[in-house]
């Protein structure tokens, strides 16, 4: 009698379950579930979880069926690059299904004011490296902005451990060849002393000679692709940075400003051209790991379909465009180790976009209708 009871009270839970009704069910839609494509399957979704995948054609009356024909599901994605100024760009992003923004330089004030948004379903979440690791008269200070700069009072692991204290989710130092840089000493101190902490470290450059010294000290991805003039890359350059496991966010959203307007001023000769920098991307792309990232607002850059036309970009420098959507999504969650996100399977959050397309054949079909859920809350219609 004793087991007889043992075992309803496990399996009570699952009949109810079973019997549920307040469902939905996507239909015969296409899913890129943050890695792969699956066409032609049903996703379906009951409070705030993905309860199954697969292609089962029958389903109670009550449930809430969805018509996903000529339709794709999308993962969460993610701009791995910008600098977040107001709450409204935190919005702005997630209406468009960006469900995060990665801030590469802030003061601690601003970041901890927009962390405090991370509850909010109408809001993106925000990760920041707080203030980047610069010395004085380095990239960074010219903003007129006072912030903490590398000196013998302020030494790299004491640099890192106030970051770490702020809350700073992975570290940004800056690189910029045309200003005052840091020794390769204090990069690698400041690698060693975050990489103690569990986090990661993104440097900004623009010239190949400074991305390969800051890869060779241990940082573990670059900010930005190099686009100053003679900055052509080749094998052993390359192996280097493969050896290194160092990743990419090429920015090419605001190279491309920035080499139109260098065309525009009569100092284009500062720069690779475009054509040259997609060129770069593609040999990075062979060797290394791609992420997206806009560096928004930089030349008025926004913070939502900005990020269709970087994924856009990417694929006119080789990538697929299920590469593409990978660098918004799945090598995200990956490499800076986002628990909040995943591959779409069961039992996974029911966050995800439903866009009127497939840009997993077509990348220009971001741009088109989509309905956006979160949680399980639908927070755009289509």
């Amino acid at each position: 009698m004793k087991y007889s009871a043992t075992f309803l009270v496990f399996l009570l839970p699952v009949l109810f379950g079973c019997a549920r009704l307040d469902y939905t069910v996507i239909q015969n839609v296409d899913l890129f579930d943050g890695e792969h494509v699956h066409e032609g399957i049903n996703v379906v979704f009951t409070d705030s979880l993905i309860t199954a995948i697969h292609q089962k054609r029958k389903f109670n009356k009550r449930a809430q069926i969805i018509d996903g024909r000529g339709k794709t599901i999308l993962p969460p994605l993610l701009n791995a690059h910008v600098h977040v100024r107001e709450p409204d760009d935190l919005k702005a992003a997630q209406s468009a299904g960006i469900f995060a923004l990665l801030d590469m330089f802030s003061t601690n004030r601003r970041a901890s004011y927009l962390r405090s948004f991370r509850d909010s379903v109408d809001h993106a979440l925000f990760y920041s490296s707080n203030v980047g690791a610069t010395v004085p008269g380095g990239h960074g200070t010219q903003f007129r902005v006072q912030i903490p700069t590398l000196s013998k009072q302020l030494p790299p692991k004491q640099f890192v451990e106030e970051r770490v204290a702020e809350g700073a989710d992975y570290i940004k130092l800056t690189q910029e060849h045309s200003m005052a840089k840091l020794g390769l000493p204090q990069i690698s101190a400041l690698v060693q002393a975050a990489h103690q902490h569990n986090r990661k470290v993104v440097g900004h450059i623009s010239t190949l000679s400074d991305g390969l010294d800051i890869a060779r000290q241990g940082v573990d991805g670059l900010a930005h692709i190099w686009y100053r003039n003679g900055s052509i890359a080749d094998a052993p350059v390359l192996d280097t940075f493969k050896n290194n496991e160092t990743f990419i966010i090429p920015t090419l959203s605001v190279i491309k400003r920035l080499t139109d307007q260098g065309q525009a001023s009569g100092f284009g000769d500062r720069y690779l051209s475009f054509e040259q920098v997609l060129a770069e991307v593609k040999k990075a792309h062979e060797a290394l790991k791609i992420l997206a990232g806009t560096d928004a607002p930089n030349f008025g850059m926004n913070y939502h379909d900005q990020l269709f036309e970087e994924l856009f970009l990417l694929t006119q420098a080789g990538l697929t465009e299920i590469e593409a959507l990978q660098a918004s999504t799945s090598n995200i969650y990956k490499t800076f180790e986002l628990d909040a996100f995943s591959a779409i399977e069961v039992g996974t959050p029911a966050s995800f976009l439903l866009i009127d397309g497939k840009p997993h054949q077509q990348i220009e079909d971001l741009w088109k209708t989509k309905r956006i859920w979160k949680e399980g809350i639908e927070i755009r219609g289509g």
